[in-house]
C-alpha cells in the first residue's frame, strides 16, 4: 500500500480508557479515522480521583475538551505535604495567580469518570471515530499492508495500524517487548470517595494533601466542582508479589498499618473503603516500543508510580503527540518509530521521577527528619521549579525542549 491508499483502513486502538478514547480524540480532530475496541461492557471509568497538573489541560486544549473538563474540575489553593506521624505540615506551594501565568493553567482535580464522559462526548460527536464495547482482542497479526485483530468472540478487524492503550497488564506489550510481569515495591492502596457533607469541617480542606510516613502515604483534595472529597491511602505489605488480583484486607488489618498516625490522617481513615484494594505496580523503562504497524501508549508503554500524578497525564500527552506525527503523512511505521522516539525519555524520566517522590513519602528515620528539614527550609516555588521541565512548555512534536 502507498501511504495515501492505506489509511483508507482506519487506525485500530485496543482499550477504551482515558489514554484509548483520547488517542481516538486526537486522531479524529486531524481528520484520521480510528476505531475503539474495548472488553469491557461500555465505555465508563471506575476509578476514583486524579490530580490534573498544567501539563494535562495542555493536551485537553489540544483535544477541544479543556471547557468542558474546567466545568467539572475542583482547584486547590495549595499543595502541602505533612508528616503523617506529627501531623505537622512541613512544605506548602501555592497554586496562585504566579503558577497559573508561569504554566499556563491551574493544577486541577477531577473525577477519572468525568474524564473519560467528556472524551467519550466528544468522539461520539465526531464521524471519524468508531466505538466496539464488550470485544476482548486476543491475537493481533501485523501482515506488513495492515493489522488484524481477532476478538474472543470470534470476531475481526482491520485497520491500517494498531494503537494498544491496554493498559499496565497490555497483551500487547507480552508480543512486542517481552518483559515480563509489571514490578510492585510491595504497596497497597485503598481509597474511597465521599459526599463533602460527610467531611467533618476541621478536617476538610481544599488543598491537595499529602501526608508521607515510614512505608505509608496518605492522600486527600476535593472534586467535581468541591462537592466529593477523594481520600486515599497506601502501606507497605512485604508479602505482596507482582500480579493483576486485587488482594483482601479487613478494616482492622488496615487501620492497623495506620497506628501511629495523627488524629487528623486517622479521623480520615475512617471514610477509606477496603472492599477493593489495588496493588501498585510500575515498569522500568524501555526504548523499543514501536514495532511495524503496532504501537503502545500509556500504561501499555510506560506504566509509572503515582507519586508526581503523571499517568494519565503522559497518556494524553501520547495521544496528541501520536495523532500530530500520523497527520504529517508518510508511512504508519515512520509515523509510530518517530512517536517512540519522541516520547520515550521524557516519560522514562517521569517513571524514575516518580519512584524518587515515593522515597521521600515512605522515608524512616534519620532520613524522614532530613527530608522534613529540607521541605521546611524550601521556598513556596521550590516544587514548581522542580517540576518546571513537566509543567511548563508546550505540547508539540516539533518541540525539543518538552522533555
Amino acid at each position: 500500500m502507498t501511504p495515501s491508499s492505506e489509511r483508507d483502513l482506519p487506525i485500530l486502538i485496543i482499550g477504551g480508557g482515558i489514554g484509548g478514547i483520547a488517542t481516538a480524540l486526537a486522531m479524529a480532530r486531524r481528520g484520521q479515522a480510528v476505531h475503539v475496541i474495548e472488553q469491557a461492557a461500555e465505555f465508563r471509568e471506575i476509578g476514583a480521583g486524579i490530580q490534573m497538573p498544567p501539563n494535562a489541560f495542555k493536551a485537553f486544549a489540544l483535544l477541544g475538551v479543556v471547557e468542558a473538563m474546567q466545568k467539572v474540575a475542583a482547584y486547590p489553593d495549595h499543595l502541602m505535604f505533612g508528616d503523617m506521624l506529627t501531623g505537622d505540615i512541613v512544605y506548602r506551594a501555592p497554586i496562585d495567580e504566579a503558577f497559573i501565568e508561569r504554566f499556563g493553567y491551574p493544577y486541577a482535580l477531577l473525577h477519572r469518570g468525568d474524564i473519560l464522559e467528556r472524551l467519550v462526548a466528544a468522539c461520539r460527536g465526531s464521524e471519524l471515530v468508531t466505538l466496539t464495547a464488550g470485544e476482548r482482542v486476543t491475537r493481533f497479526d501485523d501482515t506488513g499492508s495492515k493489522v488484524v485483530v481477532e476478538t474472543a468472540t470470534g470476531k475481526s478487524f482491520e485497520g491500517c495500524g494498531l494503537i494498544c492503550c491496554d493498559g499496565l497488564w497490555s497483551m500487547a506489550r507480552a508480543e512486542l517487548v517481552d518483559d515480563g510481569l509489571p514490578r510492585t515495591d510491595g504497596y497497597v492502596l485503598c481509597r474511597g470517595v465521599i459526599p463533602v457533607d460527610d467531611v467533618p469541617e476541621e478536617h476538610y480542606s481544599k488543598t491537595v494533601t499529602m501526608w508521607g510516613g515510614p512505608g505509608l502515604d496518605f492522600f486527600h483534595y476535593p472534586l467535581r466542582r468541591h462537592e466529593i472529597f477523594n481520600i486515599g491511602a497506601s502501606y507497605y505489605d512485604p508479602n505482596i508479589r507482582p500480579g493483576p488480583n486485587y488482594p483482601t484486607i479487613t478494616r482492622d488489618h488496615f487501620l492497623k498499618q495506620f497506628s501511629a498516625a495523627c488524629p487528623h490522617v486517622k479521623a480520615l481513615l475512617e471514610h477509606i473503603d477496603v472492599s477493593r484494594t489495588w496493588v501498585l505496580h510500575h515498569r522500568l523503562p524501555v526504548k523499543e516500543w514501536s514495532s511495524g504497524r503496532v504501537t503502545l501508549l500509556g500504561d501499555a508503554a510506560h506504566p509509572t508510580s503515582i507519586y508526581i500524578s503523571q499517568g494519565a497525564c503522559m497518556a494524553l500527552e501520547d495521544a496528541v503527540i501520536l495523532a500530530e506525527i500520523v497527520s504529517d503523512g508518510g508511512s504508519i511505521e515512520d509515523a509510530f518509530k518517530r512517536y517512540r522516539d519522541i516520547r520515550y525519555l521524557r516519560t522514562a524520566r517521569i517513571q524514575f521521577t516518580s519512584r524518587e517522590f515515593g522515597k521521600l513519602y515512605h522515608a524512616r528515620g534519620a532520613q524522614r527528619d532530613l527530608r522534613n528539614s529540607l521541605l521546611a527550609a524550601a521556598g513556596p516555588s521550590a516544587l514548581a521549579d522542580t517540576l518546571a521541565w513537566l509543567w511548563g512548555g508546550s505540547l508539540s512534536a516539533d518541540n525539543p525542549g518538552y522533555m
